[in-house]
């Protein structure tokens, strides 16, 4: 009898190892094995700091929306790259996601051995993980090697060091995003703005920043702004910059490039300046026909300075300095080309 009882709670052991830690493991595609998706829960404050972290050993996805509730929900997945079902098994069992913390800062905390059992080869830990948060909510993201995905509306969002892809919508007070060598979009985002990447693209679209400038950083790629009301502060270096439907507000803007064009169209500017300044490359402006601005122009001897469709008159004119005014010159437009290039002043039609 003990010996037909010992056998059955071998057997019983050994087919729920099998299932990862009671959890069925399915095979996605060659040497991929996930978990089904697991689920938990925390109520906590309206408008509590949340912070997501992640062991430095596991990558994958994280997806935050946000709902009219008191509850932090999280879903997610643990996913892992291995040689064998039985290897993916044992690296499933060394993951997990746990929700700790007080009411008002809680910690969605993904876990694994460091070193975890798959460092130094070609296989991985993964988890892909869909968090449900209160809208009045402040999100922390400090998990690298992850590719986000953000859909408010939320109240504060901070991913200060990244090395995966950002996708981020329906921020209304702040927005501080870093990542490198990986592709930022933004879209309909309020207050303070902060965005940083290298090498990839930058685009935000629908932006309203009035009492602070909005940021934008990029080395080696595109930044591309839609829409933006406020004031604003880009560099750049390698890349383009396109700002359209620029409506200025607030007492000064800066945007500095250098090796990549770049090209700005203002609706609208009531007060204040506009500073540009690029090196190797051409600035191009455009502004309203009726815009009452002085504008100051420099390049260097090879570069000519025009001004079209617009009425001005001139203050200074020589080879490489053109000084206008339009109107009583009541803003300022600053621009200044080192190096190789042109500037292009043009007007349009409101109409």
């Amino acid at each position: 009898m003990r010996t037909r009882l010992g056998h059955l709670l071998v057997t019983i052991i050994v087919l729920t190892a099998a299932t990862a830690s009671g959890q069925e493991v399915i095979e996605r595609e060659a040497k991929v094995f996930a978990t089904e998706r697991l689920s938990m829960a925390k109520s906590i404050a309206p408008k509590a700091k949340v912070l997501v972290a992640s062991a430095v050993h596991l990558s994958g996805t994280i997806k935050i929306t946000s709902h009219e509730s008191d509850s932090l929900l999280v879903r997610y997945v643990k996913v892992a790259k291995a040689g064998d079902r039985s290897q993916a098994i044992d690296f499933i069992d060394v993951i997990s996601v746990v929700i700790d913390g007080r009411s008002d800062s809680p910690v969605i905390e993904m876990r694994s051995p460091n070193p975890a059992p798959w460092s130094g080869t070609d296989y991985s830990g993964m988890v892909e993980a869909e968090i449900v948060a209160p809208t009045g909510c402040e999100i922390e993201v400090r998990a690298q090697a992850y590719d986000v995905t953000v859909t408010g509306p939320l109240r504060a969002l901070n991913i200060p060091e990244s090395l995966g892809k950002l996708e981020i919508s329906d921020i209304s007070e702040r927005l501080n995003v870093a990542t490198a060598n990986c592709r930022i979009a933004l879209s309909n985002i309020k207050g303070q703005v902060s965005a940083v990447t290298s090498n990839s693209t930058l685009l935000a679209e629908n932006i309203t920043s009035l009492e602070n400038q909005a940021r934008f950083r990029n080395d080696g790629g595109d930044i591309e702004i839609i829409g933006l009301v406020g004031t604003l502060d880009i560099k750049n270096s390698y890349g383009r910059i396109t700002v359209e439907k620029f409506d200025s507000r607030g007492r000064s803007s800066y945007v500095r490039g250098s090796s990549g064009p770049i090209s700005i169209e203002v609706t609208a500017m009531a007060e204040g300046q506009l500073v540009v300044s690029n090196r190797q490359e051409d600035v191009e402006i455009t502004v309203p026909d009726t815009l009452s601005a002085f504008y100051t122009l420099s390049v260097d001897d090879d570069g000519i300075i025009e001004a079209t469709n617009f009425s001005f008159t001139p203050d200074l004119v020589e080879h490489n300095r053109l000084n206008l005014q339009s109107g009583d010159g009541r803003v300022d437009i600053l621009g200044s080309v080192k190096g190789k290039g042109n500037i292009y002043i043009r007007g349009r039609s409101g109409d």
